[in-house]
């Protein structure tokens, strides 16, 4: 048995697979390109497909998160673990954008030793519903 007890959340991270398939089909496009009349066309289409892959590869990573009953793990560059006990309170930081009517939500772990710990999972009304339930009911 884990010893954080049960898990209660484990965050989902689409960016690895969406970078590769966008890099092997962008390669996929380049080689094929061979074969069609327009291989310019092709090479360009190809290379945009392998340069969207290699930004969702290597920018666009999200933190991983797995929230335990008596600790959050949270991993960006290291594993962080963050127990029960050393949060004081769970702030939420308010993001308006002004294309998207909906405001998201962002929280921040205020921890007893006045360090504030940002976790990069955004919620709102449609999106990361059940991440929502859990860190509001969390303390």
């Amino acid at each position: 048995m884990n010893k954080w007890r049960n898990l209660l959340y484990k965050s989902r991270t689409d960016s690895l697979k969406n970078g590769l398939v966008f890099t092997i089909l962008g390669i996929a496009i380049a080689i094929g390109a061979n074969v069609i009349y327009a291989k310019i066309f092709g090479y360009i289409i190809g290379l945009m497909f392998i340069l969207i892959g290699l930004f969702f590869l290597i920018f666009k990573r999200s933190d991983h998160i797995a929230i335990h009953e008596h600790a959050i793990l949270l991993t960006v560059k290291k594993q962080i673990v963050i127990k029960k006990e050393d949060i004081k309170e769970i702030a939420y930081k308010e993001l308006n954008t002004h294309k998207n009517p909906i405001t998201s939500y962002y929280p921040v772990l205020l921890l007893n030793n006045g360090q504030e710990i940002f976790i990069n999972i955004a919620f709102n009304k449609l999106i990361n519903r059940d991440f929502e339930k859990i860190i509001k009911s969390y303390l």
